[in-house]
């Protein structure tokens, strides 16, 4: 097995750019994430055509996340990092960050630092990212927007004072830029796009990074996982249906979640709530998160399926629906510009937009059941919920730092709330979700 991480010196240095880059130029990618970002997920397959995987302590834990790893192996693992190589939930070093996942699975550590405004002080700032940790295995630093000429006046310092290798470097380009608009919708006109820009990232990075070493870098450590970690679960739905909701408004799902489903036995079933006018013959719908908002209007005017959606409900159907799905089974939601759109109207509150995230929810959660935690999660969004008309919110979310809120609306068969949760560690919530049945 072959594998690697591009690890970041802090968020905003260009771990997105290097690492599809990287997907890119080798063959038969098998793509991570660090953390639970749906977009960079998305990015990763469609440039490798393979699906992507998030590594998440938190959420996963340590075997979960080895099982993910291990279970999804192809020629090359590249995994993408978060934020800074150390950052995670909180400043010890087991905190779920890109060192620790690194350390967790035995991987190499490609470290991404800015060249711009510094010159032997970069040997620096790598040494005391080397040290900060001995136990991360950095190999390689790729030095981002700077000149040829500059590149090997900082290799010189770096690998003469702190012996690790360059193992190239990444020009300043704004046309090249992937953070300067806020893509993850995956139309037709926003895949066109990123084809366009990873072209350009390839054939830069063809040039100026160092693959053929980066590839004999790329050494996993013999690491055991449980390759049944999830054959307790196996086929105990055998039989039971669930639609899923997937389009341009609906596309956060974790790919462990849904095959997670699959190996219970359950079959999955795609579905549009922006395009088809029914719904399919199913036992329970999930609404995923996404961005109900930037089609409030389209999902509103499909009347057709609002009202089968409603009768499924009425007629006792199961429904789950996560962040930008719970803001569809809303009565409606107020957009940027003051206008109401009324969608499903089944849960009933009012959501508002917001021009910036809401930072009192944001982060990582466990979700209690009175005083039984049944899954862990996180929430991300820039709506609120600004009018309940019938408060049936069942559980209360806790973070690591104390702070707590009531959270998930449980309205007769339908449960529904900003939380998006990853199922490795919430079989409970799941089992509450699906209303297990008595054996």
């Amino acid at each position: 097995m072959k594998g690697f991480v591009i690890a970041g010196v802090s968020s905003g240095i260009g771990k997105t750019t290097i690492s599809m880059g990287l997907m890119a130029l080798f063959e038969n990618v098998s793509p991570f994430k660090v953390g639970p970002d749906y977009i960079d997920g998305g990015y990763h397959q469609i440039i490798t055509g393979n699906k992507s995987y998030n590594l998440d302590y938190f959420m996963m834990g340590e075997e979960g996340v080895k099982y993910s790893f291990f279970s999804h192996q192809k020629d090359i693992s590249i995994i993408e990092g978060v934020m800074g190589l150390y950052d995670g939930f909180n400043h010890d070093l087991d905190n779920g960050s890109t060192a620790h996942i690194s350390r967790i699975l035995g991987l190499p550590v490609i470290l991404v630092v800015d060249g711009g405004g510094k010159s032997t002080s970069i040997a620096s700032q790598i040494l005391g990212y080397k040290l900060f940790d001995t136990r991360v295995n950095i190999v390689g630093v790729i030095i981002n927007k700077t000149t040829e000429t500059m590149y090997k006046h900082y290799k010189e310092a770096i690998e003469r004072y702190c012996k690790i290798e360059c193992l190239g470097y990444f020009p300043k380009d704004e046309d090249i830029s992937l953070e300067s608009r806020h893509l993850g919708l995956f139309q037709a006109e926003e895949i066109n796009y990123l084809d366009m820009k990873i072209k350009k990232i390839k054939q830069i990075m063809g040039k100026t990074i160092d693959i053929k070493r980066i590839e004999e870098l790329a050494t996993i450590d013999g690491m055991e996982y449980d390759k049944n970690y999830l054959e307790k679960y196996k086929d105990i739905w055998q039989g039971y249906k669930i639609g899923i909701a997937r389009d341009e408004a609906f596309s956060f799902y974790y790919n462990d979640n849904l095959e997670m489903l699959e190996k219970m036995g359950i079959e999955l079933i795609n579905f549009s709530p922006l395009k088809d006018k029914n719904i399919p013959d199913v036992d329970m719908l999930y609404f995923g998160g996404g961005y109900p908002e930037n089609f409030a209007k389209e999902l509103s005017e499909n009347r057709e399926i609002l009202e089968k959606i409603r009768k499924f409900y009425e007629n006792g159907g199961k429904i789950y629906g996560e962040c930008g799905g719970f803001i569809y089974l809303t009565e409606g939601i107020k957009l940027i510009n003051g206008e109401f759109v009324n969608l499903c109207d089944i849960i009933k509150c009012k959501i508002e937009m917001r021009n910036r995230l809401d930072i009192s929810r944001f982060g990582y959660f466990s979700l209690y059941d009175n005083d039984k935690k049944i899954a862990k999660g996180h929430e991300f969004h820039y709506s609120k919920i600004y009018e309940i008309d019938d408060d049936t919110r069942k559980y209360r979310a806790i973070k690591p730092n104390g702070k707590e809120w009531e959270c998930v609306f449980v309205q007769k068969n339908c449960i529904a709330g900003y939380p998006h949760i990853h199922l490795f560690e919430s079989v409970d919530y799941l089992n509450e979700i699906l209303k297990k049945r008595k054996s």
